[in-house]
């Protein structure tokens, strides 16, 4: 499938004269083949306007550059660069007001700030991008709405966070932007699957919200196919993985989970697949290699950051510990995934009442 963004950006390119706007779109062409994971095409945009500018460069191409540059840093998991690149960016627009750069950046520094939890910072920033960005400045806008959407899912309001991706799915269809489409189909699947993981591992059963995060699940994978996306592969092959645990096809998704390098993602998320794998040989009637899994699962712990990763790896531990007839760690991680439960219901209670105060133009 043609990427009508990059077709329109191109075309920009092409028939200006203003170096500029040139460098502009040629930087927006790099962070979109960036978020398609297409890193040799982004580097390549990206060197075009280095090399056309040299030392000499204007403040809002600096911004512009930078902004690719650390979108290219995300997309090939390179956090700590990212959020340097960014939050130059962004301080170069702010300082000396960039008007152009700015709500994008501001977007961008929201969208880091949220995966990294800095939910305060986070909402400053989207309220930032939400007032400044302009009616047609789709991918500002579209980068906000997604992100406010994540957070009221995160929050376990999706009434709320259903308006929000409809925001972010108009803004990213006024422009043709595949990219955002696909980040947009991803999220929501993904956080309906682990809401009914998540369940499912207290022992509250949710067969509707299995059956939609399926459905979901085969519409983002469906979309990146035709899109050609390459870029965080991994997440999609956790996903596979995760609804076909809730779906209770166990001997599949442990398949999945065994094509996983577990040295090759985030730590934080280490934990969450080896107890994945516990919990499909538990239920594939293999109860050592479930235990073994879960205590390896158990002795990362220490590398998960947010309660409801907390609560649910410790209670599928519990689970795991239950049905291999250990009594004392089954209580012992069961009292752990109450307490990070507890914990994460105030977070999101508190999250929402944030979100609910950021203004947008």
């Amino acid at each position: 499938m043609d990427s009508r963004l990059l077709a329109t950006l191109n075309a920009q390119a092409v028939g200006t004269r203003d170096p500029v706007l040139w460098a502009k779109t040629v930087c927006r062409a790099a962070s979109h083949f960036a978020r398609l994971g297409k890193s040799e095409e982004a580097l390549t945009s990206i060197g075009v306007v280095r090399a056309q500018f040299g030392t000499e460069l204007h403040h809002e191409v600096a911004s512009w550059l930078m902004l690719a540059e650390g979108v290219l840093h995300y997309f090939q998991l390179q956090p700590r660069e990212s959020y340097d690149r960014i939050r130059r960016a962004y301080g170069l627009a702010l300082a000396l007001k960039t008007e152009s750069a700015l709500p994008s950046c501001a977007a961008w520094m929201a969208h880091f700030e949220f995966n990294e939890c800095l939910y305060e910072k986070m909402a400053l920033h989207l309220e930032e991008a939400l007032t400044l960005a302009r009616q047609d400045d789709h991918q500002a806008l579209g980068r906000a709405a997604l992100i406010m959407a994540d957070a009221y899912h995160l929050a376990g309001d999706y009434p709320l966070a259903r308006p929000w991706y409809e925001k972010a799915r108009l803004s990213a269809a006024a422009e043709g932007d595949d990219a955002t489409l696909s980040a947009m189909l991803y999220n929501m699947a993904a956080y309906r699957a682990s809401n009914a993981r998540f369940a499912d591992s207290f022992g509250i059963g949710a067969p509707k919200e299995a059956h939609r995060a399926a459905m979901e699940t085969a519409s983002s994978l469906h979309y990146d196919h035709a899109i050609g996306t390459l870029g965080m592969v991994f997440l999609l092959t956790m996903l596979r993985g995760l609804v076909l645990t809730v779906e209770r096809k166990y001997a599949e998704a442990l398949d999945i989970f065994l094509g996983i390098d577990l040295e090759k993602i985030p730590k934080r998320m280490r934990a969450t697949v080896l107890c994945d794998m516990a919990w499909c040989n538990l239920n594939l009637e293999a109860p050592d290699r479930a235990w073994s899994l879960a205590a390896l699962a158990a002795d990362k712990l220490a590398d998960v950051a947010d309660d409801d990763d907390i609560a649910y790896v410790a209670s599928r531990i519990s689970q795991v510990a239950a049905g291999c007839g250990r009594t004392g760690d089954a209580e012992k991680y069961r009292e752990r995934a109450e307490v990070a439960l507890a914990e994460h219901r105030l977070f999101q209670t508190a999250l929402i009442a944030r979100l609910n105060k950021i203004r947008a133009a």
